[in-house]
């Protein structure tokens, strides 16, 4: 709040009552300055926590998915018996059920059907599943079987894909709505009613609210709330003309315009702390400093980037068929 900062009053000796008010607007100026203060560290803060855990986020469901597709191909190795290979398809379809949570893959998806009808056969006993001379052979019967099924799953996905692509996007629009916060309307609303350019009479002022309304429309579309306030404070003109002879009622919405920035700011600011503290699964409740955040985005991205090492180094152990059995019986006690 670089302008209302500079707005201070002397406060009045010779009226008391004038004087009480008077220091009531200096404090609130003050209040608001400092909330505007903790709201820019808090945009600051939730910048960079996208800028270091979203790529490692986007990293480690890369990698997810090249365990699931893994797990697929380990599952077809010679050497491992019947029951090896009911454990992976029971792990895989573990593992590929979040990642199509989150977005349409015919390519997992169909893995993870073969491998649900793997294991049902499975329990289902021998007398389901058609004798086979050899591992060789039962592999190859089971393969043949899993094309025809993801086939006819692939042609069943990419029409409802289309579907949902579609709602999605019908989605996203809704959430982008529901991003702009109550606040940030409802400033905005305010600063249209200030303004009033096209029922203003002088036609200097008239540029003059043109001009503010012109950039109020553009602080809106980017949601951008501390320039929202600032052009409520131009658009009632609180400034230090205006102020030098303000008289009581005057000086009274002035009062009234920062005690509704204040709340704004307020609730502005308990929303993005909501909102940091669900991404980051640090409990709920309020009064986290912004500067005390930067420990849980280093936390987060550090857990994330020890996630994903474990994960490479598994994927890489599933190449050894020893190895591989070795991890099996470790996940089997565990």
């Amino acid at each position: 709040m670089a302008q209302a900062q500079l707005l201070q009053i002397e406060p009045d000796p010779a009226d008391a009552s004038l004087a009480r008010q008077q220091e009531h607007f200096n404090a609130l100026v003050q209040e608001v300055a400092a909330g505007r203060a903790t709201l820019a560290e808090w945009k600051d803060r939730i910048a960079r926590y996208h800028q270091a855990v979203e790529p490692l986020q986007r990293e480690l469901h890369a990698a997810w998915r090249e365990w699931a597709l893994a797990l697929d191909q380990a599952s077809l190795r010679p050497g491992l018996s019947r029951g090896e290979r009911q454990q992976l398809s029971e792990l895989l379809r573990d593992a590929v059920a979040p990642l199509l949570e989150h977005e349409d893959d015919i390519e997992l998806a169909a893995v993870a059907e073969r491998h649900g009808d793997a294991v049902s056969s499975a329990r289902a006993g021998a007398d389901d599943i058609a004798p086979a001379s050899s591992d060789a052979t039962h592999l190859e019967n089971i393969a043949e079987e899993w094309e025809r099924q993801a086939a006819s799953a692939a042609a069943q996905r990419a029409q409802r894909a289309a579907k949902r692509r579609a709602a999605s996007a019908s989605k996203q629009r809704a959430k982008e709505e529901r991003d702009a916060s109550q606040s940030v309307r409802d400033v905005y609303r305010r600063v249209a009613s200030a303004l009033h350019p096209d029922r203003e009479p002088d036609a200097a002022q008239r540029a003059r609210k043109t001009s503010l309304m012109q950039q109020a429309n553009e602080a809106y579309g980017q949601r951008n709330l501390l320039a929202l306030l600032e052009l409520q404070l131009q658009a009632e003109q609180v400034d230090a003309a205006h102020l030098s002879s303000a008289n009581r009622q005057r000086l009274q919405h002035y009062i009234t315009v920062l005690q509704e920035q204040l709340a704004d700011l307020q609730s502005e600011t308990r929303r993005m702390e909501s909102s940091f503290r669900e991404a980051t699964g640090a409990a709920p409740g309020s009064g986290l400093q912004p500067r005390k955040a930067d420990r849980l985005i280093s936390s987060e991205a550090q857990r994330l980037r020890a996630d994903l090492l474990s994960l490479r180094r598994q994927t890489r152990a599933l190449q050894d068929v020893e190895d591989l059995k070795a991890w099996l019986r470790a996940v089997r006690k565990g």
